[in-house]
């Protein structure tokens, strides 16, 4: 199997979720598609790794130890790219779960998705962030 490693300048794609199984398989399919993804296992490695060099973030709604969008309000205080350059990732269909995510204003996969679904997103997320911000030079 190759060892796929992300380009020089490659995005750098926050992954949290707390099943390192999802994280694992989130990673090499990033990497696959040029991003250079980063894997915490919950927020408290989240935090540790928040930085201005983070593109995007890719958060699970539902974990252990914090609930993704309280997560994502700290993290995007820290770090304001975030703001808009998060995709929830969740399984909980439940009314509450869109609730929590429609307050922030990011989009959301559905768990499980396709690969593809998932580049797909990270790309349009990343390409419509650097449109808006050459529109607005």
């Amino acid at each position: 199997m190759r060892d796929w490693i992300a380009t020089p300048g490659s995005p750098r794609i926050l992954i949290v979720d707390d099943e390192p199984a999802i994280c694992s398989a989130l990673v090499q399919v990033l990497r696959r598609a040029g991003f250079d993804p980063i894997a915490a296992h919950g927020p408290p490695e989240a935090e540790s790794l928040l930085s201005d060099s983070i593109a995007a973030m890719l958060l699970d709604l539902r974990m252990a130890h914090m609930r993704g969008d309280v997560f994502y309000y700290l993290a995007s205080a820290r770090c304001p790219q975030l703001r808009r350059n998060t995709i929830f990732m969740t399984g909980d269909i439940s009314p509450d779960g869109e609730r929590l995510i429609n307050q922030t204003g990011c989009s959301v996969l559905w768990k499980p998705f396709p690969n593809a679904i998932l580049v797909d997103a990270v790309r349009n997320l990343l390409h419509d962030r650097t449109e808006s911000y050459a529109a607005a030079l």
